[in-house]
Formats: structure tokens, C-alpha cells, sequence
């Protein structure tokens, strides 16, 4: 198994009820690409990312439904096992610090150190809390 990319995404019943942000890994597994949903323990396949999703996103739908039609809506929120835990958080790490390095590079271009100095920050905006 071989990590290839960690996204947050999120997911909607048409206009009833859209998620929070999942977490979602994707592997190469022998021929077919795995996305996984760590916060449900849910996972589907497909030929490449997108066929995947979309079959995860299906498969998502019908976790849901079962849980709810179950009552079991206490219980819905299983996680994976660490291994894909760590393996998400890595490939995400991985991919931030890829993102910040491009983004710094492209500014080093433009500015100098000491007008950087002189800098500061315009705003904070914490996705979480709403700020």
C-alpha cells in the first residue's frame, strides 16, 4: 500500500445536510486506488482519485443511512486505525510544507529581508473557530 494523497473534503445529502470536514487518504492497492474515510471507517475504490471518491461518497451516503435508520447515530463516528491516521497526517505535512516553500519563493522574489522586517500581519482567519 502506497499513500498518495490526504484531503479534507466535505460531503452533502443534496441540500438536507452537509458534513464537517472529513478526512480522506488515498492508496494505490495493487491495481486500484483506495480513498478512505478515517473519521467513519468507511473506504471504496476506483481506477484513479476521482472514480474513487465518487464511490466513496456513495458508500459514505449509505453508512449514514443505515446508522440513522438504526438509531445508531451515538456510534456513527468510528475512526480508522492509527496507521492511516499517521499515513494522512504525514502526506498532508508533506504537502503544507511543499505549499509554503512555493509560496515563499515566489514572495523571496519580490521582497528583501529587511523590508520583511518591517512587516506585519494583516489578519488571522482560524477556519475552525470561525474567525
Amino acid at each position: 500500500m502506497k499513500g498518495l494523497s490526504a484531503r479534507r473534503i466535505q460531503f452533502k445529502l443534496g441540500e438536507i445536510w452537509e458534513s464537517p470536514l472529513l478526512h480522506v487518504l488515498f492508496t494505490q492497492e495493487d491495481e486500484v486506488i483506495v480513498a478512505r474515510c478515517l473519521d467513519f471507517s468507511v473506504s471504496s475504490h476506483g481506477e484513479n482519485e476521482k472514480e474513487a471518491l465518487r464511490s466513496l461518497t456513495e458508500a459514505i451516503k449509505e453508512y449514514l443511512l443505515t446508522a440513522i435508520e438504526e438509531n445508531a447515530m451515538d456510534v456513527v463516528y468510528d475512526p480508522a486505525q492509527n496507521r492511516y491516521w499517521r499515513m494522512f497526517n504525514e502526506i498532508e505535512a508533506k504537502a503544507t510544507l511543499g505549499n509554503l516553500k512555493r509560496s515563499l519563493s515566489k514572495s523571496l522574489k519580490k521582497i528583501t529581508f529587511d523590508t520583511v522586517k518591517e512587516l506585519k500581519p494583516d489578519r488571522v482567519h482560524d477556519k475552525f473557530m470561525g474567525k
